[in-house]
């Protein structure tokens, strides 16, 4: 899957279903009886290091729905970046979604 946003956007949010990786139709419970926290992770796809690497919301955690709102300085550079979401079950283990979702920051 691939998102194109604008250099220097802050909208809309990004939002996705967490899904088990092998079964599209197998959602992933992110009620807070089973998870902690979601975060938000994006890197450039040439690199290791996360642009951004911060707290998500569940939206609807029955249905494995989270969301992101960009920062002022998310988008600001312009190129190719992979998402994913991490997610952190209560007693610590932590599950990271793939495949990673592509996203163009084109210049404005």
């Amino acid at each position: 899957m691939s998102l194109t946003f604008v250099q220097g956007d802050t909208a809309p949010d990004i939002t996705a279903v967490i899904h088990e990786e092998d079964d599209i139709a197998s959602v992933i419970d992110l009620s807070p009886a089973y998870v902690s926290g979601v975060r938000f992770q994006m890197r450039r796809a040439d690199d290791r290091r996360y642009q951004v690497n911060a707290a998500g919301e569940v939206l609807d955690g029955p249905a494995g729905k989270v969301s992101y709102s960009w920062g002022p300085n998310d988008l600001s550079v312009p190129g190719t970046y992979v998402v994913q979401w991490e997610v952190t079950y209560q007693g610590g283990r932590v599950q990271t979604t793939s495949p990673e979702v592509t996203v163009t920051v084109r210049r404005q």
